[in-house]
Formats: C-alpha cells, sequence, structure tokens
C-alpha cells in the first residue's frame, strides 16, 4: 500500500497531507480575515490618537476649505497637521480594511466563495505600499495577504476554478 500524497505549496512550509488540508485553508483564510480586522482597529487605536486634539478643529469646519488643494508644502502648518491626522486616521484605509475583514470573514463563516482577486488585490496593493515604505505595518497586511491569497488561491483550484492570475 503506497503512503497518502503530500503536497507541499512554495507560498509556505505547510505540508498538508490528505483531508486535513481544506481544514488548514479554511483556518488560514479565517484568520487572515480576522487579522485584517484587528490591524484596521489597531491602526484606528494607534494612529486615532491625535483625533481628540483635532476634534474641536474638524467641528468648526476646519477642513471644509480650498487650501488642501493647494501643494502640502505650501499649506499653513496647523492646516496641514490637521489634515494629516485626518488622513491617517478616519481617512485612512484603516476602516476599509476593517470592513474588507469582515466581509471575507462572513462570506467564509457562509461558506460562500470570496473572490481569489481580493487576494491578489490586497497583495499587490500592500506590496506596492511596503516598498515605497517598509517601515510601516504594511508590512504585516502584506503577510496577512499573502496567507489570505494562498488560502484563496487552494479553494479556488479545489472547487474546479480557474486561477485569477
Amino acid at each position: 500500500m503506497s503512503a497518502p500524497a503530500i503536497h507541499t505549496v512554495p507560498y509556505g512550509h505547510a505540508v498538508w497531507r490528505g483531508r486535513g488540508q481544506q481544514q488548514e485553508v479554511d483556518v488560514m483564510v479565517k484568520w487572515s480575515a480576522i487579522a485584517l480586522i484587528a490591524l484596521g482597529i489597531v491602526h484606528m487605536l494607534v494612529l486615532g490618537a491625535d483625533i481628540p486634539a483635532e476634534l474641536p478643529n474638524w467641528l468648526s469646519l476646519n477642513l471644509w476649505t480650498w487650501d488642501h488643494w493647494v501643494p502640502l508644502r505650501t499649506q499653513p502648518l496647523d492646516l496641514a497637521l490637521s489634515g494629516g491626522v485626518f488622513w491617517q486616521s478616519v481617512g485612512s484605509l484603516a476602516i476599509p480594511l476593517l470592513i474588507l475583514g469582515a466581509l471575507i470573514l462572513w462570506l467564509d463563516r457562509r461558506s460562500l466563495p470570496i473572490p481569489v482577486f481580493v487576494g491578489w488585490g490586497l497583495l499587490v496593493w500592500t506590496a506596492i505600499m511596503t516598498a515605497i515604505m517598509p517601515p510601516s505595518g504594511l508590512t504585516v497586511v502584506f503577510v496577512v495577504s499573502m496567507f489570505l491569497t494562498a488560502g484563496l488561491q487552494v479553494r479556488s483550484r479545489k472547487r474546479g476554478n480557474p486561477p485569477a492570475a
């Protein structure tokens, strides 16, 4: 009798055997979604720490000015800082990242298909952003998106769908 087939995947050091493979892929997708949600929350907590100081400016419609359309270097310092706090917190991609993670988790819990292009899109975007600014949290999002893409790619192949990329 021959031994069960062992499949290695190039995007991880995991070795999957037979029946457990699907469970491991499911766990990979689930925890990637949870990680995206957590990263969105952490981003808002850490980078949103400056919001209370800027809230009075925002409530007085400080951001409702055409001065934001001029080059950043020519903006008054207080306006540039207020805009920076906005774009690093509530205007950042932390909230969409949280929503994307929640959507992936919602689809996963209902065993609904998650398109592979979601993983590939996130992977390509975070690769570019990480290359531009390596000392940031984007490296963590890049790693999470690698696992997400790997899990979605394996699921797609199991279902007989052609690869997305």
